[in-house]
């Protein structure tokens, strides 16, 4: 009987050993079907507040509402690639209240959708490429920023 108990104790510490170095990703899912991933290797890390669990990694922090949230899970991912080129890319940012593009196409449009594809706003940029956009017209939901080539996905708070 005690080599039987050993051996299943072997095994299942051999299993779960596989099944944490299968996991790379923390993966959020929203009731509203969106899923995002973060890779073990930006170090995510979970807190909550009243009402949003906040991921923090190496390269961003992401709020969402608890009320949104389905499920949070360790998963094993394919990451994209090229994702570290957009997460560098400096050309949005958020200040006081208002989404800031840097950088971008002189005189060019910048549209601003729901997640659902309607068109929410549109704004210009200036003769430098620059606009400062004031989110406060916008709810707590996600939206996503394009302009030209550029997408950029944020959630209003």
């Amino acid at each position: 009987m005690r080599k039987i108990v050993f051996l299943f104790t072997l095994l299942l510490a051999a299993v779960l050993h596989v099944s944490a170095e299968e996991q790379n990703v923390v993966a959020v899912y929203q009731t509203d079907g969106q899923k995002a991933l973060f890779a073990f290797a930006d170090q995510p890390e979970v807190t909550y507040t009243a009402t949003d669990l906040v991921l923090t990694t190496t390269k961003t922090t992401v709020q969402y509402p608890i009320s949104q949230l389905k499920k949070l899970q360790f998963e094993k991912a394919n990451m994209p690639e090229g994702v570290d080129e957009v997460v560098k890319d400096k050309r949005f940012s958020f200040r006081d209240g208002s989404l800031v593009v840097e950088g971008g196409e002189p005189n060019s449009l910048v549209n601003i959708y729901t997640v659902s594809g309607t068109l929410t706003a549109q704004y210009r940029l200036d003769g430098n490429g620059d606009a400062i956009i004031s989110t406060q017209g916008l709810s707590g939901h996600a939206y996503i920023l394009s302009n030209g080539s550029i997408t950029f996905k944020f959630i209003a708070q």
